[in-house]
């Protein structure tokens, strides 16, 4: 919406002495006059006509020179007192021991509590102490049953060659030979896979093995903030699921307030302010009240949560939170500067200022403010010159 002020000067000298004989009567047609007023009850013109400004010296800072505003079509909104947000934990989860054979011992906690992490952070150096005996007796395993598997694709080997060698001539028995041989085939191949299982099976035991023995560190398995973490003695053995790090999952944080009045609904666009008043950032937000909460038991019905172009890393640590927005928000209707407007009696006006340069102070009936403007329910029309303080 686009202000238009004008500058106007008026000269001392159209002061009449007539002009000054209308205090309190509100003759018209004078330099200050009510007519025009067509606003509910005319009040008495006493009531509305100041004239003590002509006692004063003209001159730029006197009653004659004036700035003026044009009324015009505009958008109003309410700007609406900032509420306070805060982080809430939707979910948790643990970082953990975790291994199948041996012993694991504590070397050192690397993280602390509040910090934010990022998955493949390391959060603990460990020692490991694996049995070599066990590495040695699997290897030995895998061994022995990689030899049976290859003599076993030896003998079958030979087997069906004798088959293939003894095809009968005759065609009848030649069918059934070879049925035969098919199903042999088939035979060995439930064989072979079961070899293969097992021989899988010995090798990825083993590998697990030699990685556990070389195991130094713990690391976090997912991007969250640090919510606790146990205390923990150098040395210590820790049993195999022992919590490490307890955590809240990044995608599983989010920020909410309360809106007792729910001026915010869905979809809102909002401004989200983080820190201290002086230094707070601001983020692009939008409302997601629902998203996540029908479903849930706790659902709160003046509780909002936000989405916004934030990284919740940015947030944590860094609070308080603040969440404001715009409501009540009319397009195309008539606005009139707070400035410009006096309220008596809980009564609105606005000096008009006249083609011919006279002034009139006009009531208006106000459908709401904010702190630039009024919207102008009735008593103002488009294009009408008021006269600024």
């Amino acid at each position: 919406m686009r202000c238009t002020l004008t500058r106007r000067v008026y000269l001392a000298g159209i002061l009449t002495a007539a002009a000054v004989g209308l205090t309190g009567c509100g003759l018209s047609g004078g330099v200050l006059t009510d007519a025009g007023t067509n606003v509910a009850a005319q009040p008495d013109l006493s009531e509305y006509l100041d004239l003590s400004a002509l006692t004063e010296e003209a001159g730029e800072d006197g009653w004659n020179g004036y700035s003026t505003y044009t009324v015009t079509y505009g958008t109003f909104s309410t700007q609406m007192a900032a509420l306070r947000a805060s982080v809430r934990m939707l979910e948790t989860s643990c970082v953990k021991a975790q291994y199948s054979t041996g012993t694991m011992r504590l070397v050192e906690v690397l993280v602390e509590k509040n910090q934010y992490i990022t998955a493949g952070t390391p959060v603990a150096l460990v020692s490991m102490e694996t049995d070599e005996l066990d590495l040695q007796e699997l290897e030995r395993k895998l061994l022995r049953l990689q030899q049976r598997y290859g003599e076993a694709q030896e003998e079958f080997q030979e087997s069906q060659e004798k088959r293939e060698a003894l095809f009968a001539r005759w065609d009848p028995q030649r069918s059934i030979d070879i049925i035969e041989y098919n199903q042999a085939q088939l035979d060995f191949e439930q064989t072979a896979a079961s070899y293969e299982k097992q021989i899988a099976a010995l090798q990825e035991q083993i590998s697990d093995l030699k990685e556990l023995a070389g195991q130094t560190e713990i690391l976090a398995e997912q991007d969250g903030y640090v919510l606790e973490v146990p205390i923990r003695q150098k040395g210590e053995t820790l049993e195999n699921g022992a919590v490490i790090v307890k955590l809240a999952p990044a995608d599983k944080i989010c920020l909410e307030f309360t809106d007792m009045t729910q001026h915010y609904g869905y979809g809102n666009a909002v401004t989200l302010l983080v820190g201290d008043t002086r230094t707070a950032k601001s983020y692009d937000a939008m409302v997601v009240s629902a998203v996540g909460k029908t479903l849930s038991s706790q659902w709160d019905v003046n509780v909002s949560r936000l989405a916004g172009d934030y990284a919740i890393a940015e947030l944590l640590g860094n609070g308080p939170f603040y969440v404001t927005g715009e409501t009540n928000v009319m397009e195309n209707v008539l606005l009139v500067p707070a400035e410009a407007v006096t309220v008596e009696n809980q009564k609105y006006y606005v000096t008009v200022v006249r083609e011919d340069g006279s002034l009139i102070r006009t009531q208006f009936i106000p459908g709401g403010s904010n702190t630039e403007y009024y919207w102008v329910f009735d008593g103002l029309k488009e294009g009408a010159q008021v006269m600024m303080p």
